[in-house]
């Protein structure tokens, strides 16, 4: 299925969940996500499932000093 993930087209298998997104595009569980402008808490990214044409924005955050 695809998926637009940081305004590019991801082709996914089904019944993938965030986590797993998150490993085959090599984030790390540390970063900010968006489903359909909608933020997911860190908790719902292993039960959260994604669906066709969801759009998901993925935000790592900055460090600085």
């Amino acid at each position: 299925m695809e998926v637009i993930v940081n305004k590019k087209i991801v082709t996914i298998p089904e019944d993938y969940k965030i986590i797993e997104l998150l490993k085959y595009l090599n984030y790390n569980k540390n970063v900010a996500v968006f489903i359909d402008k909608k933020q997911l808490l860190l908790s719902e990214y292993e039960n959260t499932r994604i669906r066709e044409n969801n759009n998901i924005r993925i935000i790592r955050p900055l460090g600085g000093g």
